[in-house]
């Protein structure tokens, strides 16, 4: 069953909110992320950019198709992402500047525990 309770109103969590460098702030919230005015949001994507469900599709919804036909010529153009590498897009209609969307692995008993660590860490640094 669907909760249609909004996130908007969740409270920031303050002790998120870390300095990176001079100039690079990173803060954490649990809220709507396809209503904040920051420079990019970032996405947990498969390879291949279809944003159908979850965050993705949440986010396409919000932000126009212009988001998904970016991803697509994007693909096209470049091939499937890979597992651990990131793709940049326009963020279509949101009031974010970009859309990073990070390709993070499945987890695979087959591969073994070292390589999902590994494309996981270079999913997320």
């Amino acid at each position: 069953m669907k909760s249609s309770a909004p996130i908007a109103n969740a409270i920031r969590l303050s002790a998120t909110r870390g300095q990176l460098s001079p100039t690079l702030f990173v803060e954490v919230v649990l809220k709507d992320i396809t209503k904040e005015k920051v420079d990019a949001i970032t996405n947990a994507a498969n390879g291949s950019l279809s944003h159908g469900g979850g965050v993705a599709g949440a986010i396409v919804r919000a932000g126009g198709f212009k988001i998904q036909h970016e991803s697509t010529a994007l693909v096209r153009k470049m091939g499937q992402i890979p597992v651990g590498k990131c793709a940049i897009t326009g963020a279509g209609s949101l009031q974010a500047k970009y859309i990073i969307h990070a390709v993070g692995p499945v987890w695979s008993k087959s591969k073994g525990k070292k390589w999902n660590v590994d494309m996981l860490y270079s999913a997320v640094y």
